[in-house]
C-alpha cells in the first residue's frame, strides 16, 4: 500500500509541476516583464523551471494532504 501511495505522490508532483510550467510559459507574457537578452533568456528559463517546481510541489502536497485528511475523517466517522 505504501508503494502505491509513493507512486501516486510522485505522479501528482510531476503532474502539477508540468502544469505550472505550461501555465507560466503560456499565460504570462515574460517579454514585458524582463529585457530579453540571450543571458536573460537562460536565467528566465531556469527561474520558470524552479518556480514551477516549487509551485507544483506546494499544490501537490496540499492536495495529497487534503485527500489524506478526508480519508482519516471517513475512517473515524465509520
Amino acid at each position: 500500500m505504501e508503494i502505491i501511495n509513493n507512486i501516486i505522490a510522485l505522479a501528482s508532483h510531476l503532474f502539477f509541476t508540468i502544469l505550472f510550467f505550461q501555465l507560466l510559459t503560456s499565460v504570462f507574457d515574460w517579454h514585458n516583464a524582463i529585457k530579453m537578452t540571450p543571458e536573460n533568456i537562460r536565467r528566465l528559463r531556469l527561474f520558470v523551471i524552479l518556480l514551477s517546481a516549487a509551485l507544483g510541489y506546494l499544490v501537490s502536497h496540499l492536495m495529497l494532504e487534503v485527500i489524506e485528511i478526508s480519508q482519516n475523517l471517513f475512517f473515524i466517522l465509520q
